[in-house]
């Protein structure tokens, strides 16, 4: 096995669990309305991770402490070493209905997408049985 390769899916599966950890969906049953704060693209409808948001054109910005800036998604891959393309989002944000992490996301139809990051693509994967 690559040890790239390796780094690179250890890379992406802590951004993901951290993101399921602390991520929020603003849609989620119970979940409070707030008002829409403003970035460069535009009002935020989800927050991901730590200081990643999901703004309502699609856009997802992440603030980097380390440079005291928002950059999007793929600018802060990028510092880190890692070429991604996760914008576009697959479907439209009005069909979201839960995106705990940047790179999971479940639709109203329940079709399940995940960012596959080693192709730099986003995949529909279905749905889990309902057994």
């Amino acid at each position: 096995m690559n040890w790239r390769s390796l780094l690179r899916g250890a890379l992406f599966l802590m951004v993901a669990f951290a993101g399921g950890m602390v991520g929020s969906w603003v849609g989620r049953p119970g979940a409070p309305s707030a008002s829409p704060v403003m970035t460069e693209g535009g009002s935020i409808v989800g927050t991901f991770g730590v200081g990643g948001v999901l703004n309502r054109d699609g856009k997802m910005w992440q603030y980097r402490p380390d440079k005291k800036k928002w950059i999007t998604l793929d600018e802060s891959f990028a510092l880190e070493g890692q070429g991604t393309t996760t914008s576009p989002l697959p479907i439209p944000i009005s069909q979201i209905r839960f995106m705990e992490t940047f790179g999971f996301l479940v639709a109203d139809n329940d079709q399940c997408w995940l960012y596959n990051i080693d192709g730099k693509r986003w995949e529909n994967v279905g749905r889990p049985p309902m057994k």
